[in-house]
């Protein structure tokens, strides 16, 4: 990627007058909504503690709208669930992002889950969050925190200068990395395991049958995810650990550096998804495309450009899922065709000319953003009569109906692969003026096609987790944001 791969992204240096000057304009909100909601309410305070005079980055950031998350689900868990938030403020300054909570329920007990938060969250060392009771006092915790150096007092650390703030950061920076390893480790995993689960889908395993895959069935994709979970927490502690090189690689040399070692990841996790399976392939070009989602998803957290102050929380998930396909799209060409390229899939390509799922990531997977769309469009098109997957199921024919699909050719030659097109495509086509069962109907009369035809189509099974992990990725934006926007 060159130099363009990324920029520095911290914030400017802020001043300890600047710091006590938020302070008290912090106090003065929480007193004027004290004053607006009145008895029986309570204000939440989430604040990121993190040392030295630059308090905004792209990974602070990212910590801080997971620290949202779990503010989210903590209100949940109160006994007016969160109609008990009765308002949200969102505060985007150079001196850190915040977050203010009006509630109307128990302090104490409010207290109580904040505290959890702080003792059980991976981030919750990093996290204060204040409560302040209607009369004004903020309650106190009974356990004193602990230093993120030592595990000692960290009000006595801090007054005697115990640990510098290099220290300081660089512990921080690995907390929040392991965090975002994690993040995207369950981001990557839970998409394949929703994939698998997605059910009817032609020629494929679903939960009703196996489809033109007599050697495959749920439990043994279950097991080749979890044999990948390393793989998605290596890829994070990859990226991040190459970040630093990245912004500044003009001759190239980091990318290249950062491209090999994907590229090793990638191997050994082919060969430990073998290990798990008994030698059947179920991922093998999931560990090509969700490997450089995973990958770019990191790179772009890192390498955020942070918003203006005033700017909404929506703002720091600017066009993720597009952003996130675009960077995969330039790690893709930096891998180059051939990561596997002794596999039945690159045969295939040389043999028939087609691009398959590897020209769909150099061209920064436009049917796995297909897919994330066509399943929105049909969910809001057609009423759901539950937790149905046939949004799903309709994004995966969106999907057939373009992919050269290195599977479908590979089974069924020029002809099959036609065949798989082209009605694919005519469902597609005629699927939003369907009732849902309808075309569950016809979903199962094609699986039961492809089924005898034995042509199962692997590559778009691939691109439609592609589409889960991006669509994901929008709704870890819409919970962040949606206390502040409702």
């Amino acid at each position: 990627m060159g130099a363009p791969f990324g920029a520095n992204n911290s914030a400017a240096a802020v001043s300890v007058r600047e710091m006590a000057a938020r302070r008290e304009e912090r106090a003065a909100e929480q007193r004027t909504l004290l004053d607006r909601y009145g008895e029986g309410a309570c204000i939440v305070c989430l604040n990121m503690n993190i040392a030295g005079p630059v308090k905004r980055s792209g990974l602070i950031d990212r910590a801080f709208i997971m620290a949202v998350s779990a503010l989210e689900n903590a209100f949940s868990e109160l006994s007016g669930g969160l109609s008990s938030v009765r308002e949200a403020r969102f505060i985007n300054r150079k001196t850190g992002i915040e977050a203010l909570f009006a509630l109307r329920a128990d302090a104490e007990k409010v207290k109580e889950r904040c505290v959890r938060i702080e003792e059980e969250h991976p981030l919750g060392r990093l996290l204060d969050i204040d409560v302040i009771a209607e009369n004004g006092e903020k309650l106190s915790r009974i356990a004193p925190r602990k230093c993120l150096i030592c595990g000692e007092n960290a009000a006595v650390c801090a007054r005697s200068r115990a640990h510098s703030v290099a220290e300081l950061q660089k512990k921080t920076a690995g907390i929040i990395g392991a965090a975002l390893a994690a993040e995207v480790t369950r981001l990557a995993s839970d998409a394949l395991l929703c994939e698998v689960h997605v059910t009817p889908k032609p020629g494929l395993v679903d939960e009703m049958n196996s489809g033109a895959n007599p050697d495959m069935d749920i439990a043994l994709f279950e097991r080749s995810v979890d044999s990948l979970r390393p793989y998605f927490t290596g890829i994070a502690e990859t990226v991040l650990a190459f970040a630093g090189e990245l912004q500044d690689d003009a001759n190239g040399e980091a990318g290249k550096a950062l491209a090999a070692e994907l590229r090793r990841l990638g191997i050994a996790a082919e060969q430990g998804m073998l290990r798990a399976t008994g030698g059947v392939n179920t991922h093998r070009g999931a560990v090509y495309s969700m490997g450089l989602l995973a990958a770019a998803y990191i790179y772009n957290v890192v390498s955020a450009p942070l918003t203006a102050e005033d700017g909404p929380l929506s703002a720091l998930f600017a066009d993720d899922a597009e952003n996130c396909a675009r960077t995969a799209g330039k790690l893709a060409a930096l891998l180059g065709d051939g990561s596997f390229p002794d596999s039945k899939g690159a045969a295939v390509r040389k043999r028939y000319g087609v691009g398959g799922a590897v020209e769909q990531a150099f061209a920064g997977f436009p049917l796995a953003l297909l897919a994330k769309k066509a399943k929105l469009d049909y969910d809001d098109t057609v009423p759901c009569d539950g937790s149905d997957t046939l949004g799903w199921a309709y994004a995966l024919l969106g999907i057939m109906a373009q992919l050269d699909d290195n599977n479908a050719l590979r089974r069924g030659g020029e002809e099959g692969a036609a065949y798989v097109k082209t009605t694919a495509g005519e469902l597609f086509a005629a699927a939003p003026a369907l009732p849902r069962g309808e075309l569950r109907r016809r979903l199962i009369g094609l699986d039961s096609a492809l089924t005898e035809k034995n042509i199962s189509c692997g590559g778009a099974a691939d691109m439609l987790a592609a589409g889960i992990f991006l669509w994901e990725i929008e709704q870890e934006k819409y919970h962040a944001c949606g206390l502040f926007e409702n």
